[in-house]
């Protein structure tokens, strides 16, 4: 054999193409699940900011109140999760001059933000969740005697919650 003829043996590409597929074998699921936490972060944090917007038009139209409650209320999804989407209605409340139903575009002006995983979201309010109070006493006094409750979920990744009380 000539020891001066450049090139690499057989036994060479063997050990650096063994040695690159280990590393791959370690790399490749390791970055997948970099990527998935991700999302799976984005997602909540897109959640949170759905929700806190929920919350803080909650809040400023809660005194307004329907019937005999002085809360407004959160539209029950009764027992289901429901589509968010861009004509969700999600609060009610009435002024005195009848129901104001306030949907999901009353908030984002673009729509229902989107998810990170390329699917929607879901929400959901229990039938008991709905908010009321009363006021009572001189000076009048807001007496909540029940607080709404509902949750937020990616479709495609039903683990994915976020659950707010107002």
């Amino acid at each position: 054999m000539n020891r001066n003829s450049k090139g690499f043996t057989l036994m060479e590409l063997v050990v650096t193409v063994a040695i690159i597929g280990t590393l791959a074998a370690f790399a490749v699921p390791a970055y997948l699940d970099a990527q998935q936490n991700g999302k799976a972060n984005k997602a909540l944090e897109t959640m949170n900011t759905i929700g806190s917007a929920i919350v803080n038009k909650y809040t400023s139209v809660a005194h307004y109140g329907i019937g005999s409650s002085a809360l407004a209320q959160l539209n029950s999804t009764s027992s289901a999760w429901t589509d968010l989407l861009d004509a969700t209605i999600l609060i009610k409340y009435d002024r005195g001059a009848g129901v104001v139903e306030v949907v999901t575009t009353d908030l984002f002006k673009d729509g229902v933000p989107k998810s990170p995983f390329g699917s929607g979201w879901e929400f959901y309010v229990h039938a008991d969740s709905t908010g009321q109070a009363s006021w009572a006493g001189d000076p009048p006094e807001l007496i909540i005697t029940s607080v709404p409750m509902f949750k937020i979920r990616d479709k495609n990744q039903p683990l994915v919650i976020a659950e707010y009380t107002m």
